[in-house]
């Protein structure tokens, strides 16, 4: 199984790792972010670029967003990934998968262009990482299948043209660990630590604005900060925090132990990417969207709000309400939002979309 992806966003990642994850002892994976390896140095460029303009342009990044919802990819190819083809159609050749998994909407078009000019056609599967609203550039290839999150955006996107028979809702495909923690018991009652899992992601200014009000709404709110790459432009900002609000706040940098942090803390805060919120969703842990990008990000949030497990704060003022009405009576808002959330049992996509993907590689075979 070749599971493609590239690094625009932690979305497509986390869903390639998923699927891998999934597929460990069933199949000889191969997962290659092709935009990285074939042009590394004009990826390390557009990817800086990115992130800077979703960071602090997203009015720009809409009008980008809303260009390409108009745009067929299937007659106007993306210009400049010549090189990026290339390396697709020597894994293809040189390593033979059996399927593909492509977790990033370019992708798709460069298989159908392989087919149509080499004559070898491999089954595929595109696993679709945003919900409710789904771009143009995801529906124009002739993919087989398409892997989305949950009904609502099968529905949007059967009203799009998309025949119903290719889309599978198979949730989206989070490390498989996360299961474990949706199944761990979390409780929360008046005289505890209500613990908040904060990921700041956004400038020094709004990480302190948001850190106080959250540690000033109630003295039982606790607040774990993951900084990640932002640890050295956010932490000087923010240092006498630790000393001020004591063991009520603890600050983190770049971790890999997201899920042992979801399975303690009560509430998580922060931007609606794709990846935090499915990640949050399956764990069934309440989510405060404080930062979202026009676009696809809107459709994380309005899954989130659908579902009944939280919603977008304006500010850090309702921010720090949201948590008081949350803690409120007891504690009964948040057990409601937590209820329904392990109601919905947003889990297992990764282990449907690799079930998916062994299944068009044995009609292949076969």
């Amino acid at each position: 199984m070749l599971i493609i992806t590239a690094g625009y966003g932690e979305g497509h990642n986390s869903a390639a790792r998923g699927v891998e994850e999934a597929m460990r002892g069933r199949a000889e994976t191969r997962l290659v972010d092709l935009c990285a390896e074939a042009m590394p140095a004009t990826f390390r460029m557009t990817r800086a670029g990115y992130l800077w303009i979703i960071s602090r342009m997203p009015g720009l990044w809409k009008l980008m967003y809303d260009v390409s919802d108009r745009r067929n990819m299937a007659e106007k190819p993306v210009k400049g990934l010549g090189p990026v083809e290339g390396l697709l159609e020597r894994l293809l050749l040189e390593w033979k998968p059996d399927a593909v998994v492509c977790t990033y909407m370019v992708y798709p078009y460069m298989l159908d262009s392989i087919a149509a000019r080499t004559g070898r056609a491999v089954p595929y599967i595109t696993v679709v990482t945003d919900s409710f609203v789904i771009n143009k550039s995801w529906l124009c290839a002739d993919s087989p299948l398409f892997a989305v999150t949950d009904s609502w955006t099968r529905d949007v996107m059967a009203g799009k043209g998309i025949d119903p028979e290719r889309i599978r809702v198979t949730g989206f495909p989070v490390n498989p660990c996360l299961e474990a923690v949706r199944k761990h018991p979390i409780c929360w009652k008046p005289g505890e630590p209500f613990r908040v899992l904060y990921f700041a992601q956004r400038s020094f200014r709004h990480a302190r604005e948001e850190l106080e009000a959250m540690l000033e709404a109630d003295p039982a709110v606790y607040v774990t900060c993951i900084l990640g790459r932002k640890f050295r432009r956010i932490y000087p900002h923010i240092r006498d925090l630790r000393a001020k609000y004591g063991k009520r706040l603890t600050v983190r940098g770049w971790t890999r132990c997201v899920p042992s942090y979801l399975t303690v803390n009560h509430v998580v805060v922060g931007k609606a990417g794709g990846a935090t919120v499915h990640e949050v969703l399956a764990a069934a842990r309440p989510m405060l969207v404080n930062f979202l990008l026009p676009g696809q990000e809107e459709g994380n949030a309005r899954l989130l709000e659908t579902l009944g497990g939280g919603g977008h704060v304006q500010d850090a003022a309702a921010l720090a309400e949201a948590l008081k009405n949350m803690m409120a009576d007891g504690g009964a808002p948040w057990r409601l939002l937590h209820e329904n959330l392990l109601k919905a049992d947003m889990t297992g996509g990764s282990g449907k979309i690799a079930d998916l993907a062994l299944n068009l590689a044995a009609e292949r075979t076969n």
